[in-house]
């Protein structure tokens, strides 16, 4: 009986001693540099938030947040290294529409989505665009659609790689329009999105943060937003629906959000959302992004949980529909 007691006061005492530790490190939190790692190679959409969402976070939590570039394998080789990190705040991700596909697009991931990373709140999202190169003979989505069909696998579509949201858009595109695209893949959404411009590839699928240069600079015309909504930004590009060429799947378009490894501290992460939504907020951050057609996103740590896991599901359906199989 006394032994049974002693292991039970022991056990409590580890406990409490546990806890304690825990509540330390959060109250002293940050105390370094916070790494914001970034799933794609600079100049995409997720690289230009993450940039901007990483120095606002920064002046929130008065501590240097660095975002830093970790591309490949559709986001997966970032994902594996937060998932590994030591729960600690120190590690975070900008994470994306890749949570919920990697599932359906790979047999075996070195992490679990559903459990590897722990969830802080949702922070933006945005429609994607449909873009050709400037002097494109391309006049509209219909004819994009009538020349894809007239002359099957002589428009080539570039993307950042498999899996990523310019993967994904066109994908669904000729799977729900029956049409025979080329995939042409690059390192990143930037480098796709340079390839177009130059005239390497017919179209892209990409956000007007990434595009917004090339596209003030006549580099690239757009046929079509692939929102519910046509954007304050480009108020003359109709929406795919409005074009004649609905494409629903992507009415919500990409989205990112802040995670962390699995077990992160909950004070961690409440001091975490805070300091989001603070920079979300800010006049400064709020300014930036509606420039660049990105919406705020509203959510909390279940909340986000929620998404992803609803999210998980439709892209799973919508992939197998388009045929897409895991690898």
């Amino acid at each position: 009986m006394l032994k049974a007691t002693r292991r039970i006061l022991q056990a409590s005492l580890l406990a409490a001693t546990v806890l304690w530790g825990a509540g330390a490190a959060a109250q002293g939190y940050p105390e370094r540099t916070v790494r914001l790692v970034i799933p794609y190679a600079p100049g995409g959409p997720t690289d230009v938030l993450g940039r901007a969402l990483a120095e606002q976070l920064g002046r929130e939590l008065k501590q240097s947040v660095v975002a830093e570039n970790r591309p490949g394998g559709g986001g997966v080789i970032a994902m594996s290294e937060v998932a590994r990190a030591t729960p600690d705040g120190y590690t975070l991700l900008l994470g994306d529409i890749n949570l919920s596909v990697s599932p359906a697009l790979h047999k075996s991931l070195p992490f679990d989505p559903s459990i590897s990373f722990t969830h802080i709140g949702m922070a933006a999202n945005a429609p994607m665009l449909v873009l050709v190169p400037a002097n494109s003979p391309i006049t509209d989505m219909k004819d994009l659609v009538r020349r894809a069909k007239e002359a099957p696998g002589t428009i080539a579509y570039a993307h950042g790689g498999v899996g990523s949201p310019t993967h994904l858009g066109p994908e669904v595109f000729q799977s729900r329009y029956q049409l025979k695209l080329i995939s042409v893949p690059y390192k990143s959404s930037g480098e796709s999105l340079t390839a177009v411009a130059a005239g390497h590839a017919q179209v892209v699928f990409t956000g007007l943060s990434a595009a917004k240069g090339l596209l003030d600079g006549g580099k690239v015309r757009a046929l079509a937003v692939a929102g519910r909504q046509r954007s304050p930004v480009l108020p003359q590009v109709p929406t795919m629906a409005e074009a004649g060429v609905p494409l629903p799947e992507l009415d919500v378009g990409s989205w990112w959000g802040l995670l962390g490894p699995a077990n992160l501290p909950p004070a961690i992460v409440t001091r975490l959302h805070a300091a989001l939504q603070g920079a979300l907020s800010s006049p400064e951050l709020s300014q930036r992004l509606a420039m660049l057609n990105f919406t705020r996103a509203t959510g909390g740590p279940d909340e986000m949980r929620e998404w992803v896991a609803t999210e998980t599901r439709v892209w799973g359906d919508v992939l197998r529909n388009a045929g897409i199989r895991p690898e």
